[in-house]
């Protein structure tokens, strides 16, 4: 079992912006970003057209 005071769920540009601001704004606190499958297969990714 894994412990985290931020869990965010979604690798896309809104998950990994809110990710960045949390941990800018509390150092001393854990992170976690989860994804159904690698972190670079984003609905941002595609919406973008690559």
């Amino acid at each position: 079992m894994q412990q985290t005071d931020f869990l965010v769920i979604g690798s896309g540009i809104a998950g990994l912006t809110y990710a960045l601001k949390a941990a800018k704004a509390f150092p001393d606190k854990k992170v976690l970003v989860i994804t159904k499958t690698l972190a670079d297969e984003t609905n941002t990714k595609y919406a973008q057209g690559v």
